[in-house]
């Protein structure tokens, strides 16, 4: 009986959990994108489906890790913001009739040109990944034509076309760029894959960040509540005025004084809530200059604990030998 042959045990294919994150961020971000647009469920659900098959086509095709997967999502997205506002700027009478189709075209074209190369793509795919990011990716080849179509785009407002005439120059434009990163699918993909480096290079250094971080974020909101403690206090210790809130003078709840100091630390002064009193002023004056000082001296402090080669030579004593 042991000199029977064993039969071949079947195997199944296992989704790559990565893979299955990054399709999921795909169908959070690119909804989240048309949610945002309004621009009703039809647009939504093209510009889902849309992603979604650009997402497998590179999943099945050419896998390269979750960093290359997260890459292409966030392409994605990019690309369906960057198309309403190619189409709202220049056709915004053009029907969802010519829309829809328009959005799908390019994303089409440059499958298309990755499956007709995809011995090529995957090999690139694979050498890249082997080594460092020395140089931009060839970009001289589709985005001169990018910008090109783009530019006879926004002059097309000067023969004011109607909707049938704004639609047609929508899908021509989108055919156009079909054809054109078709063309160019290796480059395009080399510059995913600078991407990816990137992204991978990023997240090797996460562990090493992420006790900097909560240490700058500690300080941070430290800062935020004590200022936000001596806003109240000073209010009510000071009789007048100290705070115009919507252009009146009145009172801030703890809960105000806590937002004015936010956007005080981070400088960004929306201008709804003013100091007016002199005390008020100069604690303001205080912690516009600690929030500059805590951002330079902690970006400083994250990038020196992010460097890899940081204390790896520990420097001579006055123990050591000469």
């Amino acid at each position: 009986m042991s000199g029977l042959p064993v039969p071949p045990r079947h195997t199944t294919r296992r989704i790559d959990r990565h893979w299955l994150h990054a399709t999921v961020f795909t169908l959070v971000l690119v909804g989240l994108v048309a949610a945002g647009i309004g621009a009703g469920w039809q647009f939504g659900v093209t510009s889902i489906v849309a992603s979604l098959l650009g997402f497998g086509f590179f999943y099945l095709m050419f896998p390269g890790g979750s960093h290359f997967g997260f890459t292409v999502a966030n392409g994605l997205a990019v690309y369906v913001c960057v198309f309403v506002y190619f189409r709202e700027a220049n056709y915004p009478a053009a029907p969802d009739a010519f829309a829809l189709p328009a959005l799908g075209v390019p994303v089409g074209g440059f499958l298309l040109g990755c499956f007709l190369r995809r011995r090529h793509v995957a090999a690139l795919i694979r050498v890249r990944r082997r080594h460092q990011l020395t140089h931009l990716p060839r970009l001289s080849r589709w985005l001169p034509g990018l910008l090109v179509i783009a530019a006879l785009s926004f002059q097309l407002q000067r023969l004011e076309l109607g909707g049938l005439g704004q639609g047609g120059a929508l899908l021509a434009s989108s055919l156009a760029i079909a054809a054109l990163v078709g063309w160019a699918a290796r480059d395009v993909v080399l510059l995913l894959m600078d991407i990816v480096l990137v992204f991978e290079t990023v997240a090797a250094r996460l562990d090493r960040l992420v006790m900097p971080i909560m240490a700058f974020l500690t300080y941070y909101s430290l800062l935020v509540v004590v200022f936000a403690c001596f806003y109240r206090i000073a209010q009510m210790s000071v009789a007048g005025p100290m705070f115009f809130k919507h252009n009146q003078p009145q009172p801030l709840s703890f809960s105000d004084t806590i937002y004015f100091s936010v956007i005080t630390l981070s400088t960004v002064g929306y201008g709804d809530i003013t100091p007016v009193g002199p005390l008020v002023r100069a604690l303001a004056t205080v912690e516009v200059v600690a929030g500059l000082l805590l951002l330079l001296f902690g970006f400083a402090e994250i990038m020196r604990s992010g460097d890899p080669d940081t204390g790896r030579h520990p420097p001579r004593g006055a123990g050591d030998p000469e």
